[in-house]
C-alpha cells in the first residue's frame, strides 16, 4: 500500500514539474515532427531556390521533414509578422534576406520585431549588382549614366522599402544617376520585367542574375561590392569605377526562429543546419548555380542582424523622405 501511496506521489511531482515546465520536454525530444520554414519571398527567386537546393540536406540531419511555406507580401513584413505570433517550440522558423527584411520593418512600420528573434543559422553572403538587356546597346556603366543624362531611365523594384531601392536612392545620391523607380511586387517579377523590356535596368542579388547572364538575356554592368563576382566575368566594381564613398551593403541570408525559443531547440537547429550547409551535396548544387556559401553560426547571425539595424537606422530615415516626395 505504502509502495502505490510513494508511486502516485512521485507521478504527481514529475508531472506538476513538466506542467510548470513543458518547454523542457518539447527541448529534450524536439524533433518530433515535422519543422515548417516560411519563405518569405517569391516562388523562383534567391531565396526560394537556395531553400530548395537546402531542404532535403537540412531534413537529413535534422530527422525530419522540413517544409517550405511560402507566405509573400509586404516586402517580408507578413511573414515576418507570422514568424513572430508562432509557437516559440522550433517547428516553425523563418528564413529571411536580412538587410531586405530589416529595411522593410523599418520602412513601414510594420510593427514586427525581427531584433527579437533567436538567429539559427546562414549560408550566404553576397552583393548586389546592376543588369540591363543583353541586346541592349549599353555596355558599360559609364554609359548607362551617360544614357540617364539624355533621357529618364526606368528602374525595376523588388519593393518600395527594399534592399534594391535602397541602392537606387544611393545611385541617385552619389552617382547621379536618377531613375524612375517602378515597384513589381518580389524581385522574381522585378527581373521578369527587365528581360521583358519594361525598365532600362535592375539592380538585384548578384546570383540572381547569373543564370541570365549565362543564358544570354542579361548583362551585368557593376557590382556594389568591394570584390568582383567570377560568375559575372566583366562587371566592374563600383569602387574600381571611382565611387569609393559608396557604402559596401551586402545581403545576407539565414534562419532565424521566433523571440523566446528554447536554447536547446535553437542548438538542435543549428547543428542541423551546419552539417546540411557543409553537405557535399548542397556545396556542389550552389557551386553550379553560381552560389557562393558562407556559413554564419547563431553567434555571427547576431552579429549581423545588429550590423543591420545599425544599417537601417541611417538610411531608412533617406528612404522615407524620398518615398514622401512621390
Amino acid at each position: 500500500m505504502r509502495g502505490i501511496r510513494n508511486w502516485i506521489i512521485i507521478s504527481l511531482v514529475i508531472g506538476f514539474m513538466f506542467g510548470l515546465c513543458p518547454w523542457v520536454t518539447a527541448a529534450d525530444t524536439f524533433p518530433s515532427r515535422p519543422v515548417t520554414i516560411i519563405n518569405p519571398m517569391r516562388p523562383g527567386g534567391g531565396t526560394d531556390i537556395e531553400l530548395r537546393n537546402l531542404a532535403p540536406y537540412f531534413q537529413k540531419y535534422l530527422g525530419q521533414s522540413v517544409v517550405i511555406k511560402p507566405m509573400t507580401g509586404g516586402s517580408t513584413t507578413i511573414a515576418v509578422t507570422a514568424a513572430e505570433q508562432a509557437k516559440p517550440d522550433g517547428y516553425t522558423i523563418i528564413c529571411v534576406p536580412l538587410q531586405h527584411a530589416v529595411l522593410a520593418q523599418g520602412f513601414h512600420d510594420s510593427g514586427t520585431h525581427l531584433q527579437n528573434f533567436e538567429p539559427v543559422y546562414g549560408w550566404f553572403e553576397g552583393p548586389m549588382s546592376l543588369e540591363v538587356q543583353a541586346k541592349s546597346p549599353i555596355n558599360s556603366f559609364p554609359e548607362l549614366l551617360k544614357l540617364g543624362e539624355t533621357r529618364k531611365l526606368k528602374a525595376s523594384l523588388a519593393g518600395i522599402g527594399s534592399i534594391d531601392h535602397l541602392h537606387n536612392l544611393l545611385l541617385e545620391k552619389m552617382v547621379g544617376l536618377n531613375a524612375i523607380k517602378i515597384p513589381y511586387g518580389g524581385g522574381g517579377p522585378a527581373t521578369k520585367a527587365l528581360l521583358g523590356g519594361e525598365v532600362d535596368f535592375r539592380i538585384g542579388l548578384s546570383t540572381t542574375s547569373v543564370r541570365f547572364v549565362r543564358a544570354g538575356q542579361l548583362k551585368s554592368l557593376v557590382i556594389f561590392g568591394p570584390e568582383r563576382v567570377e560568375t559575372l566575368p566583366g562587371a566592374l566594381t563600383i569602387y574600381e569605377l571611382g565611387y569609393k564613398d559608396y557604402p559596401n551593403i551586402s545581403f545576407v541570408r539565414g534562419i532565424i526562429s521566433p523571440p523566446k525559443t528554447p536554447p536547446a531547440v535553437v542548438k538542435v537547429l543549428e547543428d542541423a543546419l551546419r552539417k546540411a550547409v557543409d553537405d557535399p551535396g548542397f556545396r556542389d548544387i550552389m557551386k553550379k548555380q553560381g552560389r557562393p556559401v558562407k556559413p554564419f553560426s547563431s553567434v555571427e547571425m547576431k552579429e549581423a542582424v545588429q550590423k543591420t539595424f545599425e544599417l537601417a537606422q541611417k538610411y531608412v530615415p533617406m528612404m522615407k523622405a524620398a518615398a514622401e516626395k512621390k
